[in-house]
């Protein structure tokens, strides 16, 4: 599932992995919406920043080998309120897309294409 993903991809132990969920759960319980989130981040980080983060996110949406379309969907939601530009956007996807290919025993024949 997507927590062994997690886990595997970013060689995470069992403590660091437990602290970032048990934050996940709490930020999702407190967040309203996707703005909240996004205008805090566009406010502390620069482009460049924020482009190496949406190629994080979509490293993670890619480590189960199972990118579904509500992932698709949520990641250029958030990268259209960072104000990622489209040709920024399809590259991070496609280098998250080519590393996760890169990977030991990579599922990814079932990637959906970018």
């Amino acid at each position: 599932g997507g927590v062994a993903a997690l886990r595997e991809r970013f060689e995470l132990d069992d403590t660091a992995l437990a602290r970032l969920m048990d934050e996940a759960a709490r930020t999702s319980r407190e967040a309203t919406d996707y703005f909240e989130f996004t205008s805090r981040i566009n406010e502390s980080l620069d482009m460049d920043q924020k482009v190496r983060m949406i190629e994080h996110m979509w490293q993670v949406a890619f480590a189960d080998g199972d990118l579904d379309a509500i992932e698709n969907h949520t990641m250029w939601k958030i990268s259209d309120l960072l104000y990622i530009p489209h040709g920024a956007y399809v590259n991070a996807k496609i280098r998250a897309r080519d590393a996760a290919q890169r990977q030991p025993g990579a599922p990814g024949s079932r990637l959906i294409s970018a």
